[in-house]
């Protein structure tokens, strides 16, 4: 359904010329989440990472295509401050959670997202980043009895000219099959060490925190034999081709009735990918969605400038209440 979005979304691939790098602008994230367990649902185990008080208001942060849910460990202690509880799962296919069973992950996930919703006695905040941005908006959409309000952090979608359907949909649909058999018959890559994955994360998220990009790839790999290999399942970036075009994304968005806070960077970033023009476009079909850009921040806005992102959130909860 959004394979191409997926599949230029993988962090070890580069997508255009990075802008240079920033002084820091975040500090080593905190220790370890205070609770983590499994939750079985959907025919799947997700892993989960708990913050705050469990009785709490729930808020549940969607990590972005190919990251996990360490990924918020800076962030959620800070909404757990504010006065909720911070769930933060692995999305199936990548961290410790399950594999997928097919190249369907879109829909697979959005169900899994609204089940852990009513797990957490819903409604329930959404956070989400990029891909789980994406997430976060289709399923207020879908289920809005599900979700208070969502915090979209540059998660609206790839460019209108990456949503076209195929020409030939069964010849794409053969590629992808193809892609699959080729994805299920060899073995992982192996990479010999942490330090070469965030020499070629830093290469790309050029104005990460080393921390931060340590941070990642720590959470994000697991031991093989000779070195490290990734955790997010390769099937994700395989799918199979669907009737799905800009205005069926538009479609998706104008459902949302929940309030919507945008963030996105002000800086050239791989990953941010609309134009301005463009990006005015897709705001206009969210009707409740406020828009705040965010300086000296690109793709990992709340990485990169996490004191602007919390005041930002904090203000926006103010006014839309828990």
């Amino acid at each position: 359904r959004r394979v191409v979005a997926v599949a230029e979304r993988d962090p070890l691939k580069r997508g255009g010329t990075p802008a240079g790098a920033l002084p820091d602008s975040a500090t080593v994230p905190p220790p370890e989440p205070d609770r983590t367990g499994f939750v079985e649902l959907n025919r799947t185990r997700l892993r989960v990472w708990d913050w705050g008080d469990p009785a709490a208001p729930p808020v549940v942060c969607l990590h972005g295509a190919y990251d996990h849910g360490r990924m918020w460990d800076g962030l959620a202690p800070e909404l757990a401050a504010l006065g909720y509880r911070v769930v933060a799962p692995d999305l199936r296919g990548h961290g410790d959670s399950g594999r997928l069973s097919s190249g369907a992950a879109w829909a697979a996930m959005a169900v899994d997202v609204a089940l852990l919703a009513r797990h957490l006695g819903g409604p329930v905040g959404l956070f989400g980043h990029s891909f789980g941005g994406g997430q976060a908006l289709y399923v207020a959409g879908v289920w809005p009895e599900l979700v208070r309000w969502v915090v979209n952090l540059d998660g609206l979608g790839p460019p209108p000219g990456a949503l076209v359907a195929p020409e030939d949909p069964a010849a794409a649909a053969a590629d992808m099959l193809a892609g699959a058999e080729r994805v299920l018959a060899r073995r992982p890559r192996v990479h010999p060490s942490a330090e070469v994955l965030v020499t070629r994360r830093r290469a790309v998220n050029v104005r990460m925190p080393d921390a931060w990009l340590e941070h990642l790839v720590r959470h994000g790999t697991r031991p093989a034999e000779g070195g490290l290999v990734w955790k997010a399942d390769p099937l994700f970036g395989v799918g199979l081709p669907a009737a799905f075009d800009v205005d069926a994304l538009h479609a998706e968005h104008e459902a949302v009735t929940t309030p919507v806070l945008v963030l996105t960077g002000a800086e050239h970033d791989t990953w941010s990918e609309m134009t301005p023009d463009e990006l005015v476009d897709r705001l206009r079909h969210l009707p409740t969605a406020r828009h705040h850009v965010v300086d000296g921040a690109g793709h990992y806005v709340h990485l990169e400038r996490p004191d602007v992102v919390v005041a930002e959130v904090a203000a926006f909860l103010d006014e839309v209440g828990p």
